[in-house]
């Protein structure tokens, strides 16, 4: 089946029976209203007035979980404007008074009869009115299987009807205006020659590969001042999935409401601006969480763990500070980890033109901006679209495909002796280069052949320089840690180690004058361990100072070595450092 459509087969069964009760299904007449009715007897058996419950609820299909679990009904009516909604309706929200189907239904332009008798006797016709029809039920928008399923539609599969059932109390912003041509024509071709464009809308594309590939989820931030752009480029990117004015969402949010926005962009592109206005005590935090795909877990009513919330996704952050940046301001530091899961870019294209790298026949770099602004404001949503049919029907070969793909740019882009947290950062890059280039061969983007992976190739050596270098990050912040500890103590808190009279407050430790002036410092292995390494491991601090040549090794093999100074007039362990410590690349 195109489990996309969803089409409601016309329901044969107008009346049923239960209980010497009777529910009936009617259409509108002169002298009576379409709807759900409901007809009892009274204590003679004699049947009473038919009584309106509410507007025509059709129950289309039993809905039920990957597991069979979540079972549930799946609800069909029209509003008051002619505009047909469909829910997944939980069972478990009829054990109750039923008052939360009936917000719901309300809130969805269903028309409810008033009085507590006639909410009961819906609530009865929707847990009694007999269904043959079967659906999955998936609480997940994403890839479940074959099938890619959309707030109101699932693409691709093998017949099996497959139904979202949002559990989440927030809606999907996912929406269409225009077609995928008109989109290609109007909007991807502004984007064209601009790195960081084009690289906003293969983000939003690279999305739905993680189901396909089994990829890494993370972020990537777009950093630098108000009105260079970035704003523009989470407009292109969003418009791929829905209006850019509603699908960007902002990181001023609680815990439970990213989780929940998480959730409903699972194999997608969540888009968040202005970083700098989340908590920088929680930011770090809420960076992992973003991209380790899974929240808490919390208590049910019951008072039993319920299931933590799970997703995987790419995220497209913009601000102007990075995160290490807003987390310094609540006297935190960004570690390496949380760095690496939300990749910082320059939003400066570096062309004097924000953003941009070329206008596209503008005369500016605002009249581009707001070109681009008008051109999505016309045409959304389309494209994400025909993006997942091409993607439903390829699937099976395009795990192959991509995963070439993307070792093919990090071979390009990256230095032989990067360390692995560089290697893992450019294969989120190297995703969404061959997002946007398979987009491109499916006739979707109308860009050139290596538009995309030269836009990507682009942001990651922007990415690679404000990391600092292809080295690991933990290192670089140890040897500058250290090199600052020298900087500020070494001429006050090292005695001569041939001196034995020089008094030194707080001592650290010894130095060797050599033949050239120089000085060779020795640290005691408390100060080492308690100062020098504040905040790493100390014995792998050792062993990474001793691998960059800052510290030479003893002759036993050991990352410490004996020497006598005449002050102490004894053998004691210390660390010696070498001249490559200020030589050192931070």
């Amino acid at each position: 089946m195109a489990a996309a459509a969803l089409q409601a087969k016309p329901q044969p069964l107008t009346r049923y029976e239960v209980g010497g009760m009777r529910f009936e299904l009617r259409e509108h007449t002169a002298d009576q209203a379409a709807g759900v009715y409901f007809i009892g007897k009274d204590k003679d058996g004699n049947e009473k007035s038919p009584q309106w419950l509410c507007s025509p609820l059709r129950i289309l299909a039993m809905t039920r979980g990957a597991k069979s679990f979540e079972w549930g009904r799946l609800l069909e009516w029209d509003d008051a404007d002619g505009v047909q909604h469909r829910w997944a309706m939980p069972m478990e929200l009829l054990q109750g008074d039923g008052l939360e189907v009936l917000r719901e239904l309300a809130r969805r332009g269903q028309r409810i009869a008033p009085g507590k008798a006639a909410r009961d006797m819906l609530a009865t016709y929707l847990q009694v009115w007999p269904v043959t029809e079967r659906a999955r039920c998936v609480d997940r928008l994403g890839w479940c299987g074959g099938v890619y399923v959309l707030p109101d539609q699932a693409i691709g599969g093998n017949g099996e009807r497959v139904v979202f059932q949002n559990a989440h109390g927030l809606e999907p912003a996912l929406s269409t205006l225009g077609t995928a041509s008109q989109w290609r024509d109007e909007v991807a071709a502004l984007a064209a020659g601009n790195s960081r464009m084009v690289f906003a809308l293969s983000c939003a594309l690279a999305g739905p590969l993680l189901g396909i590939t089994s990829d890494d989820a993370g972020g990537f931030h777009l950093r630098g001042p108000s009105s260079c752009g970035k704003s523009t480029a989470l407009a292109l990117a969003a418009s791929v999935w829905g209006n850019p004015q509603e699908y960007p969402r902002l990181w001023r949010t609680t815990a439970n409401g990213l989780e929940g926005l998480a959730a409903l962009h699972n194999h997608g592109l969540l888009i968040l601006d202005e970083l700098s206005q989340v908590d920088p005590r929680e930011a770090g935090d809420a960076a992992y969480m973003l991209a380790n795909g899974q929240g808490k877990t919390r208590a049910s009513r019951s008072g039993t763990a319920k299931p933590a919330a799970r997703w995987t996704l790419l995220f497209l952050s913009a601000g102007e500070e990075s995160l290490s940046g807003l987390m310094a301001r609540a006297g935190k530091k960004a570690n390496a980890g949380q760095e690496i899961r939300l990749a910082d870019i320059e939003a400066d294209a570096g062309a004097g033109l924000g953003a941009f790298d070329c206008l596209n026949g503008q005369p500016s770099a605002a009249a581009l901006a707001l070109a681009i602004k008008e051109a999505v404001g016309r045409c959304f949503g389309a494209v994400g679209v025909e993006w997942l049919k091409h993607l439903a029907r390829d699937r099976a070969e395009l795990a192959d495909t991509i995963g070439a793909a993307v070792r093919e740019f990090v071979h390009d882009h990256v230095p032989k002796e990067a360390a692995g947290q560089v290697l893992r950062v450019a294969r989120r890059f190297g995703l969404v280069a061959e997002a946007g280039e398979l987009a491109t061969r499916y006739g979707l983007t109308g860009w050139q052949p290596g538009e995309a992976e030269a836009a990507a190739g682009r942001c990651f050596d922007s990415w690679l320089e404000s990391f600092g270098g292809p080295g690991r990050r933990e290192d670089r912040a140890l040897l500058q840690q250290v090199r600052a500890f020298f900087e500020a103590h070494g001429s006050s808190r090292f005695q001569d180690v041939d001196d034995a009279g020089e008094r030194i407050i707080n001592r650290a430790g010894f130095f060797r004058t050599g033949a050239d002036g120089s000085r060779q410092f020795f640290v005691m292995p408390e100060v080492f361990r308690r100062e020098l390494c504040a905040g790493f491991d100390h014995k792998a601090a050792a062993a990474a100072l001793v691998a960059a040549g800052v510290i030479q090794p003893g002759a036993d093999g050991k990352s410490s070595r004996t020497l006598t100074p005449r002050a102490l007039g004894q053998k004691v362990r210390v660390y010696a450092f070498t001249g490559k410590l200020m030589e050192a690349d931070e």
